[in-house]
């Protein structure tokens, strides 16, 4: 059994991480399917202490609830959109940013938007059922919130992935380092076989 190493900030650690990300790939597993996966990975836990986890996971806020992935061609969301948007600063401009965030944060098809930094002041992602749909809801929100609005921009995407892992700065090194020797690896006879010709 291998040691679980603790999260800086102490409020969870490695085992913790090992089994929010179980739930984040599958939020119906079982206690029982979560001990079979770690103990392919070493940890060795009963379906009690995974139980245990679990609720003071969900006590300490840190699991805030359970959601269903949906394959969202079979239920006629085909369309996933990308919005940028840049702001322009009129006298009224907290007042018509509160009124889009209730708009945005109220409409059924707006899955995540957020302020940033940089060339643009704020994304948003979107799912419609079609690209007349999509168009039809971008001329109307122009047309509401044109008067904070210098630019915009829309993209259909097509996703690659979809999903996300908790990690921390020494899983995000140990990945970056496996990614670097398999390039090195990759790269090593291309550059023997240069090094000979050279010579």
């Amino acid at each position: 059994m291998r040691m679980l190493q603790f999260f800086t900030n102490g409020l969870m650690d490695e085992l913790d991480r090992e089994i929010l990300n179980l739930l984040i790939a599958n939020g119906r597993i079982s206690a029982r399917n979560i001990v079979k996966r770690l103990e392919e990975k070493g940890i060795k836990i009963s379906e009690r202490g995974v139980g245990k986890r679990m609720v003071k996971l969900e006590h300490d806020k840190v699991i805030l609830g359970y959601t269903t992935m949906v394959d969202l061609q079979k239920v006629n969301m085909a369309t996933t959109r990308l919005v940028t948007v840049k702001f322009t600063s009129p006298r009224d401009f907290l007042q018509r940013m509160e009124e889009m965030k209730k708009y945005l944060t109220e409409s059924p098809f707006c899955d995540f938007s957020a302020r940033t930094n940089g060339d643009i002041d704020w994304v948003e992602i979107k799912f419609f059922n079609n690209h007349e749909q999509a168009k039809k809801e971008e001329d109307l929100y122009r047309s509401w919130f044109g008067d904070i609005i210098e630019d915009y921009k829309s993209y259909d995407l097509d996703i690659q992935k979809w999903g996300w892992q908790i990690f921390d700065e020494t899983n995000f090194d140990r990945f970056i380092q496996q990614v670097l020797k398999k390039e090195r690896q990759v790269l090593a006879p291309s550059q023997s076989v240069v090094s000979k010709i050279a010579r």
